[in-house]
C-alpha cells in the first residue's frame, strides 16, 4: 500500500505558520523589555503632545516678540516700557532671537506692541492652563503602573534571580499635570511702567 503525504504548501500551511509563530517568538524580546519600551513610548508621546500644543498656543506670542523687536533697538529699549526685563520671553517661548530695528519707534507705538505682547502672553497661559486641565493621564498611569508592577517580575522569570532583576530598577512615578507645567511652563506676564 502506497501511502503518499501530501507535501504541497496548502497541505502543510497550517503547520508551518504555527512553526513560524513559534520560532518568531524565541526571537522577540522579554516581556520586561517589551514592557520598559512601552513606557519610554508612552512617555515619548505625552512630551512631543504637551509640545506640539504649547507650541501651537505660542504663535501669537512668538509674533508679538517679532513685533516687539521691530518697535526697538535692542533689549534696553524694554526698560523704558516694562517694569522688568522680557528678555526670559524669547527662550521660554521658543522664539526666534530677535533682530532688532536699527531706529526705535515712537513711544506710543512701542507702548501699543507692548499692550499686545501682554494680552498675548496672558491668553497664552490662559489657554495653556485650560489645555493642560483638560488632559488625562489616566491611560498613561496605567502603563506606568504595570511598569512598576510587574517589570522586576518578568525580569525574575528570565534571570531567575529576584535579586538581580531588582538590581538598577527604579519605580517611575505616576505622571501629574504639574509635573508637565514644570517641564512646560507658563510664561511671565510682563507688565507696564506705571505713569
Amino acid at each position: 500500500m502506497d501511502e503518499s503525504i501530501d507535501d504541497t504548501p496548502a497541505a502543510l500551511g497550517g503547520d508551518i505558520e504555527t512553526e513560524i509563530k513559534e520560532m518568531m517568538g524565541l526571537f522577540d524580546a522579554p516581556s520586561f523589555a517589551r514592557r520598559g519600551l512601552e513606557l519610554e513610548e508612552m512617555l515619548r508621546r505625552v512630551d512631543l503632545r504637551c509640545r506640539q500644543a504649547r507650541s501651537e498656543r505660542l504663535e501669537m506670542v512668538r509674533l508679538r516678540l517679532k513685533q516687539w523687536a521691530g518697535v526697538a533697538s535692542g533689549p534696553n529699549d524694554a526698560a523704558t516700557i516694562f517694569e522688568a526685563p522680557i528678555d526670559p520671553l524669547w527662550p521660554l517661548s521658543d522664539a526666534e532671537p530677535p533682530r532688532w530695528t536699527l531706529s526705535p519707534a515712537p513711544r506710543r507705538r512701542q507702548l501699543s506692541v507692548a499692550r499686545d505682547l501682554i494680552a498675548s502672553v496672558e491668553r497664552f497661559n490662559r489657554r495653556w492652563d485650560e489645555f493642560l486641565g483638560s488632559i488625562n493621564l489616566d491611560a498613561a498611569n496605567t502603563v506606568i503602573d504595570h511598569y512598576n508592577r510587574f517589570y522586576v517580575i518578568e525580569k525574575e522569570c528570565v534571570m531567575g534571580s529576584g535579586r538581580l532583576a531588582a538590581r538598577f530598577f527604579t519605580p517611575v512615578s505616576p505622571m501629574t499635570v504639574e509635573e508637565i507645567r514644570r517641564d512646560h511652563p507658563m510664561l511671565p506676564v510682563p507688565s507696564l511702567i506705571a505713569r
